[in-house]
């Protein structure tokens, strides 16, 4: 039995263009990421065939899956499970605040895993990621699967389905903005096939 598991990375919203921390707050899709999306669902159109279609209910997920479901003809399912990793305190900043205001929770990255004051813990996200990898191969076995989600919860899941523990995530990288990652599951055991593909993006749209 063999299940196929595409992790998609939203597109660019308007936060992402100035480079603000997002976590579960909630802004829409930019200009470029509209025009990203509508690239994305082109290639999933003309891909491999894709038997259901999940995304996180905040907007920038939403809207990407939306036209990608346009696309395609699959039902969108959202479902908060996959929301973005709730980051507290640091949400709406940019990195060099969260530096300048946080030093020492910043630093700490260098340590170990992240952790952002009032924000979701290592082990919270790891169980809400654990859960939704569950339920898709429940109830989606030998099929194949896409979520458009977001990166850090994306490398949640591939740190748990490849079995990396805390370490995985200092040996993968968050993908770009709508970004696929390919994960198979054969008889219970995962490998990941593809990891932060976005060669459409290197395409022109079609007219």
């Amino acid at each position: 039995m063999t299940t196929h598991l595409y992790f998609i990375r939203h597109a660019r919203s308007v936060w992402n263009d100035v480079g603000r921390w997002q976590g579960q707050a909630d802004p829409p899709l930019g200009e470029s990421g509209v025009a990203q999306a509508r690239r994305l669902a082109e290639r999933l159109r003309s891909g491999p065939p894709i038997d259901h279609l999940y995304a996180s209910d905040l907007q920038r997920a939403s809207a990407t899956a939306s036209l990608v479901a346009e696309a395609t003809g699959l039902t969108l399912t959202l479902d908060p499970i996959w929301r973005e990793r709730r980051v507290g305190e640091w949400e709406g900043l940019t990195t060099e605040e969260i530096a300048a205001r946080y030093p020492e929770a910043w630093a700490s990255r260098l340590r170990g895993p992240l952790e952002a004051p009032g924000g979701e813990t290592l082990a919270e996200v790891m169980q809400r990621a654990t859960e939704a990898c569950a339920g898709l191969l429940e109830r989606h076995p030998d099929q194949s699967v896409a979520v458009v989600s977001h990166g850090g919860m994306i490398l949640t899941a591939l740190v748990h389905l490849l079995g990396l523990g805390p370490s995985g995530f200092g040996l993968l990288v968050g993908g770009r903005n709508t970004a696929i990652s390919h994960v198979i599951v054969e008889d219970g055991h995962a490998r990941l096939d593809r990891l932060n593909d976005y060669a459409h993006l290197e395409l022109p749209l079609p007219a």
